[in-house]
Protein backbone atom coordinates (compact mmCIF):
# COMPACT_ATOMS: atom_id res chain seq x y z
CA UNK A 1 0.00 0.00 0.00
CA UNK A 2 1.13 3.73 -0.24
CA UNK A 3 1.41 6.04 2.35
CA UNK A 4 -2.28 7.17 2.95
CA UNK A 5 -2.96 10.64 2.93
CA UNK A 6 -6.01 12.94 4.29
CA UNK A 7 -7.58 15.66 2.51
CA UNK A 8 -7.94 18.49 3.47
CA UNK A 9 -3.79 18.23 3.74
CA UNK A 10 -4.34 20.75 6.49
CA UNK A 11 -6.27 18.47 8.88
CA UNK A 12 -4.20 18.73 11.69
CA UNK A 13 -3.73 22.13 11.87
CA UNK A 14 -7.19 24.32 10.06
CA UNK A 15 -9.36 25.56 12.26
CA UNK A 16 -13.35 25.21 12.81
CA UNK A 17 -14.18 25.74 8.81
CA UNK A 18 -12.59 22.11 8.39
CA UNK A 19 -15.75 20.91 10.09
CA UNK A 20 -17.46 22.47 6.65
CA UNK A 21 -15.27 20.12 4.34
CA UNK A 22 -16.05 16.18 3.33
CA UNK A 23 -12.83 14.36 4.77
CA UNK A 24 -11.05 11.59 2.99
CA UNK A 25 -7.87 9.41 3.60
CA UNK A 26 -6.85 7.80 0.48
CA UNK A 27 -4.16 5.35 -0.83
CA UNK A 28 -3.11 3.06 -3.49
CA UNK A 29 -3.31 -0.52 -2.76
CA UNK A 30 -1.65 -2.75 -5.26
CA UNK A 31 -1.97 -6.65 -6.02
CA UNK A 32 0.56 -8.61 -5.01
CA UNK A 33 2.20 -8.72 -8.92
CA UNK A 34 2.11 -4.86 -9.31
CA UNK A 35 -0.60 -5.71 -12.22
CA UNK A 36 -3.60 -3.94 -10.51
CA UNK A 37 -3.99 -1.19 -7.87
CA UNK A 38 -6.99 0.22 -6.14
CA UNK A 39 -7.63 3.81 -5.19
CA UNK A 40 -9.13 2.96 -1.27
CA UNK A 41 -11.23 5.89 -0.19
CA UNK A 42 -12.29 5.76 4.02
CA UNK A 43 -14.74 8.12 4.74
CA UNK A 44 -15.51 7.21 8.50
CA UNK A 45 -14.66 10.60 9.97
CA UNK A 46 -17.51 12.78 8.59
CA UNK A 47 -20.38 12.12 11.31
CA UNK A 48 -18.21 13.91 13.89
CA UNK A 49 -18.73 17.53 14.08
CA UNK A 50 -16.20 18.10 16.70
CA UNK A 51 -13.03 18.97 14.94
CA UNK A 52 -10.71 16.87 17.79
CA UNK A 53 -12.69 14.33 17.91
CA UNK A 54 -12.62 14.28 13.56
CA UNK A 55 -8.64 14.25 13.98
CA UNK A 56 -8.75 11.64 16.57
CA UNK A 57 -10.87 9.20 14.43
CA UNK A 58 -9.02 9.80 11.55
CA UNK A 59 -5.50 8.77 13.33
CA UNK A 60 -7.55 5.90 14.33
CA UNK A 61 -8.76 4.76 10.45
CA UNK A 62 -5.39 5.55 9.33
CA UNK A 63 -3.70 3.32 11.89
CA UNK A 64 -6.42 0.86 11.78
CA UNK A 65 -6.10 0.79 7.69
CA UNK A 66 -2.26 0.26 8.00
CA UNK A 67 -2.46 -2.80 10.88
CA UNK A 68 -5.21 -4.29 8.56
CA UNK A 69 -2.95 -4.22 5.40
CA UNK A 70 -0.32 -5.93 7.97
CA UNK A 71 -2.55 -8.67 9.01
CA UNK A 72 -3.78 -9.50 5.18
CA UNK A 73 -6.53 -7.49 4.65
CA UNK A 74 -7.20 -7.25 0.59
CA UNK A 75 -9.11 -4.06 -0.22
CA UNK A 76 -9.72 -5.85 -4.22
CA UNK A 77 -11.89 -8.53 -2.42
CA UNK A 78 -12.89 -6.94 0.76
CA UNK A 79 -11.73 -9.64 2.78
CA UNK A 80 -8.25 -11.18 4.77
CA UNK A 81 -6.06 -13.39 2.90
CA UNK A 82 -7.68 -16.29 4.38
CA UNK A 83 -10.72 -16.92 2.62
CA UNK A 84 -13.28 -18.82 4.52
CA UNK A 85 -14.64 -21.67 3.14
CA UNK A 86 -18.35 -21.56 3.97
CA UNK A 87 -19.40 -25.15 2.47
CA UNK A 88 -16.88 -25.98 6.11
CA UNK A 89 -18.89 -27.60 9.29
CA UNK A 90 -19.55 -25.06 12.15
CA UNK A 91 -17.89 -26.37 15.34
CA UNK A 92 -16.87 -24.68 18.98
CA UNK A 93 -12.87 -24.29 17.72
CA UNK A 94 -13.40 -22.18 14.85
CA UNK A 95 -11.99 -17.96 14.95
CA UNK A 96 -15.28 -16.37 15.63
CA UNK A 97 -14.82 -14.25 12.25
CA UNK A 98 -15.11 -17.56 10.25
CA UNK A 99 -17.86 -18.84 12.45
CA UNK A 100 -19.70 -16.05 12.02
CA UNK A 101 -19.21 -16.44 8.07
CA UNK A 102 -20.08 -19.93 7.97
CA UNK A 103 -23.48 -19.13 10.17
CA UNK A 104 -23.84 -16.63 7.50
CA UNK A 105 -23.95 -18.81 4.70
CA UNK A 106 -26.62 -21.32 6.51
CA UNK A 107 -29.21 -18.58 7.47
CA UNK A 108 -32.91 -18.13 5.20
CA UNK A 109 -33.05 -14.80 4.28
CA UNK A 110 -32.88 -12.89 1.39
CA UNK A 111 -30.13 -11.70 -0.90
CA UNK A 112 -30.07 -8.26 0.02
CA UNK A 113 -29.90 -9.35 4.08
CA UNK A 114 -27.19 -11.40 3.31
CA UNK A 115 -24.84 -8.85 1.45
CA UNK A 116 -25.89 -6.83 4.60
CA UNK A 117 -24.59 -9.92 7.00
CA UNK A 118 -21.39 -9.69 4.55
CA UNK A 119 -20.78 -6.14 5.38
CA UNK A 120 -21.09 -6.34 8.91
CA UNK A 121 -18.29 -8.79 9.75
CA UNK A 122 -16.18 -7.33 7.47
CA UNK A 123 -16.51 -4.58 9.40
CA UNK A 124 -16.11 -6.49 12.79
CA UNK A 125 -13.08 -8.53 10.81
CA UNK A 126 -10.77 -5.01 10.25
CA UNK A 127 -10.46 -4.20 13.98
CA UNK A 128 -9.99 -7.99 15.04
CA UNK A 129 -6.45 -7.56 14.99
CA UNK A 130 -6.56 -4.17 16.99
CA UNK A 131 -8.29 -6.02 19.98
CA UNK A 132 -6.47 -8.97 19.94
CA UNK A 133 -9.03 -11.09 19.37
CA UNK A 134 -8.27 -12.61 16.55
CA UNK A 135 -7.36 -15.97 17.88
CA UNK A 136 -10.65 -16.06 19.76
CA UNK A 137 -12.70 -19.01 18.97
CA UNK A 138 -16.18 -18.68 18.76
CA UNK A 139 -16.74 -20.81 22.16
CA UNK A 140 -15.07 -18.86 24.24
CA UNK A 141 -16.30 -14.95 22.50
CA UNK A 142 -17.32 -13.17 25.50
CA UNK A 143 -20.42 -10.56 25.74
CA UNK A 144 -17.10 -7.79 26.39
CA UNK A 145 -15.44 -8.59 23.94
CA UNK A 146 -18.44 -8.62 21.15
CA UNK A 147 -19.33 -5.12 23.12
CA UNK A 148 -15.87 -3.93 22.65
CA UNK A 149 -15.58 -4.72 19.25
CA UNK A 150 -18.89 -3.14 18.12
CA UNK A 151 -17.75 0.15 19.88
CA UNK A 152 -14.64 0.02 18.24
CA UNK A 153 -16.41 0.20 14.80
CA UNK A 154 -17.76 3.54 16.13
CA UNK A 155 -21.04 2.87 14.42
CA UNK A 156 -23.93 5.46 14.83
CA UNK A 157 -26.42 4.53 16.70
CA UNK A 158 -29.02 3.10 14.08
CA UNK A 159 -25.95 0.90 12.25
CA UNK A 160 -25.33 -0.15 15.96
CA UNK A 161 -28.22 -1.60 16.78
CA UNK A 162 -28.83 -3.27 13.32
CA UNK A 163 -25.66 -4.99 13.19
CA UNK A 164 -27.28 -6.01 16.93
CA UNK A 165 -29.90 -7.92 15.06
CA UNK A 166 -27.56 -9.24 12.36
CA UNK A 167 -25.39 -10.91 15.05
CA UNK A 168 -28.09 -11.90 17.05
CA UNK A 169 -29.12 -13.88 14.22
CA UNK A 170 -26.00 -15.60 13.79
CA UNK A 171 -25.90 -16.40 17.01
CA UNK A 172 -29.27 -17.80 16.77
CA UNK A 173 -27.49 -20.40 14.24
CA UNK A 174 -24.51 -21.01 16.27
CA UNK A 175 -26.01 -21.94 19.22
CA UNK A 176 -28.59 -24.38 17.26
CA UNK A 177 -24.68 -25.99 15.68
CA UNK A 178 -23.30 -26.04 19.28
CA UNK A 179 -20.51 -23.69 18.83
CA UNK A 180 -21.85 -21.71 21.81
CA UNK A 181 -24.31 -22.21 24.85
CA UNK A 182 -26.33 -19.11 24.56
CA UNK A 183 -26.96 -15.91 21.97
CA UNK A 184 -24.70 -13.60 24.05
CA UNK A 185 -26.18 -10.63 21.61
CA UNK A 186 -29.43 -10.89 23.92
CA UNK A 187 -28.28 -8.88 27.25
CA UNK A 188 -26.50 -6.11 24.66
CA UNK A 189 -28.42 -3.09 24.95
CA UNK A 190 -29.71 -1.40 21.94
CA UNK A 191 -29.27 2.29 21.83
CA UNK A 192 -31.97 4.73 21.99
CA UNK A 193 -32.47 6.24 18.75
CA UNK A 194 -34.81 10.12 18.22
CA UNK A 195 -37.26 8.97 15.64
CA UNK A 196 -37.14 11.59 13.43
CA UNK A 197 -40.34 13.22 11.45
CA UNK A 198 -41.23 11.74 8.26
CA UNK A 199 -41.84 14.10 5.28
CA UNK A 200 -45.20 13.74 3.40
CA UNK A 201 -46.54 15.12 0.84
CA UNK A 202 -49.31 17.94 0.93
CA UNK A 203 -52.32 17.48 -0.75
CA UNK A 204 -51.48 20.35 -2.72
CA UNK A 205 -48.09 18.77 -3.36
CA UNK A 206 -49.00 15.63 -4.30
CA UNK A 207 -51.23 16.83 -6.81
CA UNK A 208 -48.53 18.65 -8.48
CA UNK A 209 -45.66 15.92 -8.28
CA UNK A 210 -48.45 13.50 -10.27
CA UNK A 211 -49.06 15.58 -13.16
CA UNK A 212 -45.74 16.54 -13.62
CA UNK A 213 -44.37 12.70 -13.53
CA UNK A 214 -47.46 11.59 -15.94
CA UNK A 215 -46.23 14.28 -18.20
CA UNK A 216 -42.58 14.10 -17.84
CA UNK A 217 -41.57 10.59 -16.52
CA UNK A 218 -45.05 8.36 -17.82
CA UNK A 219 -43.72 5.07 -16.06
CA UNK A 220 -42.67 6.20 -13.08
CA UNK A 221 -46.22 8.03 -12.61
CA UNK A 222 -47.99 4.88 -13.46
CA UNK A 223 -45.80 2.66 -10.78
CA UNK A 224 -46.27 5.39 -8.39
CA UNK A 225 -50.10 4.88 -9.30
CA UNK A 226 -50.13 1.21 -9.11
CA UNK A 227 -48.29 1.69 -5.87
CA UNK A 228 -50.45 4.08 -3.99
CA UNK A 229 -53.35 1.65 -4.86
CA UNK A 230 -51.28 -1.32 -3.67
CA UNK A 231 -50.84 -1.42 -0.04
CA UNK A 232 -47.64 -3.19 -0.98
CA UNK A 233 -44.02 -2.43 -0.46
CA UNK A 234 -42.05 -1.86 -3.74
CA UNK A 235 -39.52 -4.30 -2.85
CA UNK A 236 -42.97 -6.66 -3.21
CA UNK A 237 -44.42 -5.18 -6.30
CA UNK A 238 -40.75 -5.73 -7.60
CA UNK A 239 -41.47 -9.59 -7.11
CA UNK A 240 -44.48 -9.47 -8.82
CA UNK A 241 -44.66 -11.43 -12.54
CA UNK A 242 -47.19 -11.52 -15.25
CA UNK A 243 -48.08 -15.09 -14.01
CA UNK A 244 -49.07 -13.87 -10.70
CA UNK A 245 -51.89 -11.22 -11.46
CA UNK A 246 -55.71 -12.48 -12.01
CA UNK A 247 -57.02 -9.38 -13.98
CA UNK A 248 -60.15 -10.91 -13.96
CA UNK A 249 -60.57 -11.77 -10.20
CA UNK A 250 -58.41 -8.09 -9.66
CA UNK A 251 -55.85 -9.91 -7.19
CA UNK A 252 -52.66 -10.25 -7.65
CA UNK A 253 -49.59 -12.38 -5.49
CA UNK A 254 -46.79 -11.53 -4.43
CA UNK A 255 -43.84 -12.85 -2.01
CA UNK A 256 -43.26 -10.93 1.28
CA UNK A 257 -39.87 -11.92 2.65
CA UNK A 258 -39.56 -9.89 5.76
CA UNK A 259 -37.94 -11.33 8.50
CA UNK A 260 -37.26 -15.24 8.60
CA UNK A 261 -40.32 -16.76 7.30
CA UNK A 262 -41.36 -15.27 3.42
CA UNK A 263 -44.60 -16.22 2.47
CA UNK A 264 -47.31 -15.53 -0.53
CA UNK A 265 -49.83 -13.62 0.03
CA UNK A 266 -52.93 -12.09 -2.17
CA UNK A 267 -53.80 -8.50 -2.78
CA UNK A 268 -56.36 -6.64 -4.16
CA UNK A 269 -56.26 -4.75 -7.27
CA UNK A 270 -58.47 -1.89 -7.00
CA UNK A 271 -61.11 -0.65 -9.99
CA UNK A 272 -58.77 2.91 -9.76
CA UNK A 273 -55.65 1.45 -11.06
CA UNK A 274 -57.02 -1.58 -13.56
CA UNK A 275 -55.88 0.28 -16.69
CA UNK A 276 -52.48 1.03 -15.41
CA UNK A 277 -52.02 -3.25 -14.94
CA UNK A 278 -54.03 -3.52 -17.82
CA UNK A 279 -51.07 -1.70 -19.57
CA UNK A 280 -48.32 -3.69 -17.91
CA UNK A 281 -50.00 -7.16 -18.82
CA UNK A 282 -50.30 -6.71 -22.43
CA UNK A 283 -47.58 -8.33 -24.98
CA UNK A 284 -45.95 -9.72 -21.43
CA UNK A 285 -44.88 -12.91 -21.34
CA UNK A 286 -46.07 -14.95 -17.82
CA UNK A 287 -42.53 -15.08 -16.43
CA UNK A 288 -41.80 -11.34 -17.01
CA UNK A 289 -41.69 -8.63 -14.10
CA UNK A 290 -43.98 -6.00 -14.09
CA UNK A 291 -41.62 -3.52 -13.45
CA UNK A 292 -38.01 -4.19 -14.92
CA UNK A 293 -35.37 -1.96 -16.26
CA UNK A 294 -37.23 1.30 -16.56
CA UNK A 295 -40.36 0.27 -14.84
CA UNK A 296 -41.54 -1.55 -17.40
CA UNK A 297 -41.94 -5.31 -17.58
CA UNK A 298 -38.50 -7.57 -18.44
CA UNK A 299 -36.91 -10.74 -17.36
CA UNK A 300 -34.82 -9.30 -15.07
CA UNK A 301 -35.93 -8.01 -11.79
CA UNK A 302 -34.33 -5.08 -10.49
CA UNK A 303 -33.61 -3.61 -6.88
CA UNK A 304 -35.97 -1.43 -4.88
CA UNK A 305 -33.62 1.41 -4.45
CA UNK A 306 -34.45 2.33 -7.84
CA UNK A 307 -37.43 3.95 -6.26
CA UNK A 308 -35.66 6.01 -3.96
CA UNK A 309 -33.23 7.34 -6.22
CA UNK A 310 -35.69 8.23 -8.75
CA UNK A 311 -37.54 10.00 -6.26
CA UNK A 312 -34.57 11.94 -5.05
CA UNK A 313 -33.90 12.78 -9.01
CA UNK A 314 -36.96 13.63 -10.22
CA UNK A 315 -39.10 14.74 -7.58
CA UNK A 316 -36.91 15.73 -4.72
CA UNK A 317 -34.18 17.76 -6.78
CA UNK A 318 -36.58 19.06 -9.10
CA UNK A 319 -37.18 23.01 -9.93
CA UNK A 320 -39.96 22.23 -12.91
CA UNK A 321 -43.02 20.74 -10.69
CA UNK A 322 -45.72 23.51 -10.66
CA UNK A 323 -49.30 24.08 -9.42
CA UNK A 324 -52.09 24.26 -11.80
CA UNK A 325 -51.31 28.08 -12.19
CA UNK A 326 -47.74 27.02 -13.29
CA UNK A 327 -46.21 27.84 -9.47
CA UNK A 328 -44.49 26.38 -6.98
CA UNK A 329 -46.59 24.72 -4.40
CA UNK A 330 -46.50 26.85 -1.88
CA UNK A 331 -46.49 24.20 0.88
CA UNK A 332 -44.08 20.86 -0.66
CA UNK A 333 -43.48 19.63 2.61
CA UNK A 334 -45.78 18.66 5.32
CA UNK A 335 -44.45 17.16 9.01
CA UNK A 336 -45.79 13.87 10.28
CA UNK A 337 -44.41 11.63 12.84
Amino acid sequence: MSTPSVNPKNWKSGGATLLKKNWQIQYYFYSANNEKRKLVAIKGMNEFNNLEDRRAITQGLIEDEIENNKSGYNPFTKTFVSPVDINADLHPYLDFISAFRIAASKIRCTKKHRKELGICINRLEKKVAKLGLRKVVIEQLTRRQLKQLLESCNLPDNYFNKYLSFLSSLFGELVEYECCEHNIVRDIRKRKIIKKQREILSSEHHKAVMKHLYVNHYEFWRYARIFLFSGARTTELFRVQAKDVDIENQEYNTTIAKGSNPHEVTKVILKEVIPLWNELLENTKPNSYLFSKGLKPGIKPISSSQITRRWSRLVKKSDDIKDDDGNMPTSRLHKHI
